[in-house]
């Protein structure tokens, strides 16, 4: 049942498995090596229009550690197989309004293309919906990321609209078309089951 109010503890973490994946709550003493060459790579992070970072393990750790997992969470997928981090979700709560925006990063390019996104993506719109009682979902990828456009119309998102020249690229200074995708209960309901991990 999808409740209309969140009915766990506020900073509760989160701890969810799929088939191939266990998604947790990151925590400061996950700041790692493999995280840092993540943000250093431009082939991860320009396609969320986010800039190379040079960042030290401390800084990284500060920035984990600024999640509460109430308004902010930052949760980490881990390939259940080999143990390995392979990404994360950061996702935005509107507690006045009951709304949370998701973004995700796999830094692993070894898992490109394999399902990650959407396979971990359902547990948690599963779990901000039933577990939280989030009233919408939302979602926001650049009109260029061809592959997570894909990922949210393969999952089923129902899509708003564009928001034209919307961001400034961090690579060149052109302006950037973002796409709004959204689930509301009933609408994730109707096709979980039909696409849920493609």
């Amino acid at each position: 049942m999808i409740s209309t109010r969140g009915v766990l503890d506020p900073g509760r973490a989160i701890d969810l498995e799929t088939a191939r994946f266990r998604l947790r709550s990151l925590k400061p003493v996950d700041a790692s090596e493999r995280w840092l060459g993540w943000v250093q790579d431009p082939e991860v992070v320009h396609p969320a229009n986010a800039p190379v970072r040079h960042m030290t393990r401390q800084e990284l750790a500060k920035y984990i550690g600024s999640h509460d997992n109430y308004t902010r969470y930052l949760i980490g997928v881990f390939d259940k197989a080999s143990g390995l981090h392979i990404g994360f979700f950061f996702v935005d709560v509107d507690r006045t309004h009951d709304t949370a925006t998701f973004n995700v990063m796999i830094g692993e390019k070894s898992f490109w293309g394999k399902g990650v996104v959407n396979e971990a993506r359902a547990v948690l719109i599963d779990y901000f919906f039933d577990k939280l009682g989030m009233a919408k979902i939302c979602g926001g990828p650049l009109s260029r990321n061809f592959p997570m456009v894909f990922n949210y119309k393969a999952q089923g998102w129902i899509y708003e609209g564009t928001l034209r020249g919307h961001f400034k690229s961090v690579v060149d200074g052109s302006r950037l078309d973002q796409l709004r995708f959204r689930f509301l209960p009933h609408e994730w309901r109707a096709v979980r089951d039909k696409v849920r991990g493609q």
